[in-house]
C-alpha cells in the first residue's frame, strides 16, 4: 500500500509539473540560465528569490527536470506558506466572485499538498489575520474579543467594516471567523494585533509550531533530501531583493554539512510586454557546506550571487532612464535618445561580467523594445507624447505604499524597476557610480551630435 501511494505521489508530481511547464508559457517567455551550475547530486537547499505568485510555477518543471528525474518524483520537498494547509485558503487567494470564493472556502488543500511534496513553513511576521484568530481560539478559547484584540486593532476592525468597536470587542472572538468579515480577514499581519498578555501565548504557540517545522525539513536534509524555498519569506515589496529570514540558516544547521544553496534568481522584463511576458531564470554557482557558514555570510552570499545572477532588462534601463532625465530636469527627450541609452549601458554592463537580455545588445532590437517599453508607460500615464518622435517623462513619486505581503509592481511599476535596478547596480564591478558616470558622459555628447543621441540612468 505504501508502495501504492509512493507511485501515485510520483506520478502527480509529474503530472502537476508537466500542466505547469505547458500553462506558464501560455503567459510567459521564459529564458533559463545556470543550469549548468546544477551540482551533481543532493542535498541541495534551492534558494528561490520572490518577485511574483507564479515564480516556482516557471522555475521549478524546468530546473528539477535539468536536474534528475528522481527531483521531479521524489527527491525535492517543497517549503510554502503555512497558510496554504488551513482552512480557506483558496477562498483568501480567490476573494472574488464572492459565490465562488465561498465555494472553494469548502475545500481542504493539506492532504494533497503533502502528499506530492509540499510543507508548511510560518512566516510569523506575515500571516493571514484568520489564522492569528484560529491560534487565539485554540490557546484562549471563544473569550469576547476586546479582551484579547489591541484596541487600536478593533478600532482598525470596525473602519473597515463599519461597525461601532464597542460591538466588535463584545462579541466571542468565534464572531469575528464569519463569513461577513472575510476581507479584514484575508489581511496579513503579525502577532501584534493581540492585548499584550495574549500577544506572548499565541507568538510562543506558532514559534513552536515553526520550530516543529523547521525539525522536519532538517531531517529531511539529513536523510538526503533536497529543498526548495523562498529565504525572504515573501514576496518583493518594492522590487528591491528583501532581507532572508532565520528560517533557511536554522534549517540547514539540522542538514548534512556538504548541503549546498543554489541560489535562483528571476527578473520579469514587465514594461515591454506584448502578449507574453519575457522573464530570465538565472542559477547562481552553489555556496557549498552552507551549515557551515555563519547566518549573515550565508544571507551576504545568497543576496550577492542573487543580484549578480539576474538579468538587466529593458524595464529596468529604460526605467532608470526616464528617473535620471527628470531628476537632471530634462524630462523631454527622443526615441533614439532612449533606444542610444540603453543599449550603451547594456554594453557597458556586458562588458563588466553582468548578465544582460541579449536583445539590448543591438540598436535594432532595442528600438523595438523601446517602443513597447513607451506605450505600456504611457498607458501608466508615466510618460506622454509631445511630438512624432519625442517624449516628456512624467513620472510623479517614486514612493511604493502597499499592504504587508503584497507587491507594488502593478501599483507602481516605475518605482519598482527603479529599485530593481539600483539594487542589481550595487552589486559587481559595474557599480551605480561609474554607470552614473559613463551615463553623464553620454548625455553631454548627446547635446552636441543627433546622430548619436542618449540619456543614461544611474
Amino acid at each position: 500500500m505504501r508502495h501504492l501511494a509512493a507511485v501515485l505521489a510520483a506520478c502527480s508530481r509529474v503530472l502537476i509539473a508537466g500542466i505547469l511547464w505547458i500553462g506558464v508559457r501560455l503567459f510567459h517567455k521564459i529564458e533559463f540560465h545556470g543550469l549548468e551550475h546544477l551540482p551533481a547530486r543532493g542535498p541541495v537547499y534551492f534558494a528561490m528569490a520572490h518577485k511574483r505568485d507564479v515564480d516556482p510555477m516557471i522555475e521549478v518543471p524546468t530546473i528539477l527536470a535539468r536536474w534528475s528525474w528522481r527531483a521531479v518524483t521524489h527527491d525535492v520537498l517543497f517549503a510554502i506558506r503555512s497558510d496554504a494547509f488551513a482552512p480557506r485558503f483558496l477562498s483568501r487567494i480567490v476573494p472574488e466572485p464572492g459565490w465562488l470564493s465561498r465555494l472553494l472556502g469548502l475545500l481542504s488543500l493539506g492532504g494533497l499538498l503533502r502528499f506530492i511534496g509540499l510543507r508548511p513553513i510560518e512566516n510569523i511576521h506575515l500571516r493571514p489575520i484568520e489564522l492569528w484568530l484560529r491560534n487565539a481560539l485554540q490557546s484562549e478559547g471563544d473569550r469576547p474579543a476586546g479582551e484579547m484584540l489591541s484596541p487600536a486593532f478593533l478600532q482598525q476592525w470596525a473602519h473597515s467594516v463599519g461597525e461601532q468597536a464597542q460591538r466588535l470587542a463584545s462579541a466571542p472572538l468565534s464572531r469575528l471567523l464569519s463569513w461577513h468579515y472575510r476581507t479584514i480577514l484575508r489581511h496579513l499581519s503579525g502577532a501584534e494585533i493581540f492585548q499584550p498578555e495574549v500577544y506572548l501565548r499565541v507568538k510562543n504557540r506558532v514559534l513552536e509550531e515553526l520550530r516543529q517545522q523547521l525539525t522536519v525539513l532538517s531531517a529531511w536534509l539529513a536523510r538526503g533530501g533536497s529543498l526548495w524555498g523562498a529565504p525572504e519569506g515573501q514576496l518583493s515589496p518594492d522590487g528591491r531583493v528583501g532581507p532572508i529570514t532565520a528560517a533557511p540558516h536554522r534549517l540547514l544547521r539540522g542538514g548534512p554539512p556538504e548541503t549546498r544553496v543554489v541560489p535562483i534568481a528571476i527578473m520579469y522584463d514587465f514594461m515591454t510586454v506584448r502578449r507574453r511576458k519575457r522573464v530570465f531564470v538565472s542559477l547562481a554557482p552553489s555556496i557549498e557546506r552552507a551549515p557551515q557558514l555563519p547566518q549573515r555570510e550565508l544571507h551576504e552570499r545568497i543576496r550577492r550571487a542573487w543580484l549578480l545572477s539576474a538579468h538587466f532588462t529593458c524595464t529596468q534601463l529604460a526605467s532608470g532612464f526616464l528617473v535620471q532625465r527628470s531628476k537632471e530636469g530634462r524630462a523631454s527627450f527622443t526615441l533614439e535618445e532612449l533606444v542610444s541609452a540603453i543599449n550603451r549601458q547594456a554594453l557597458q554592463l556586458k562588458r563588466a561580467g553582468r548578465q544582460v537580455d541579449r536583445r539590448l545588445l543591438k540598436a535594432h532590437s532595442v528600438r523595438r523594445l523601446a517602443r513597447h517599453y513607451l506605450k505600456y508607460a504611457a498607458h501608466k500615464q508615466l510618460v506622454r507624447r509631445t511630438g512624432r518622435r519625442t517624449w516628456k517623462a512624467t513620472i510623479g513619486s517614486l514612493s511604493i505604499q502597499v499592504g504587508r505581503g503584497e507587491a507594488g509592481y502593478r501599483q507602481a511599476p516605475l518605482a519598482y524597476a527603479w529599485n530593481e535596478l539600483q539594487d542589481l547596480l550595487s552589486v559587481g564591478l559595474a557599480s551605480a557610480a561609474s554607470v552614473s558616470a559613463a551615463s553623464t558622459s553620454t548625455s553631454t555628447s548627446t547635446s552636441t551630435s543627433t546622430a548619436r543621441q542618449s540619456g543614461q540612468a544611474s
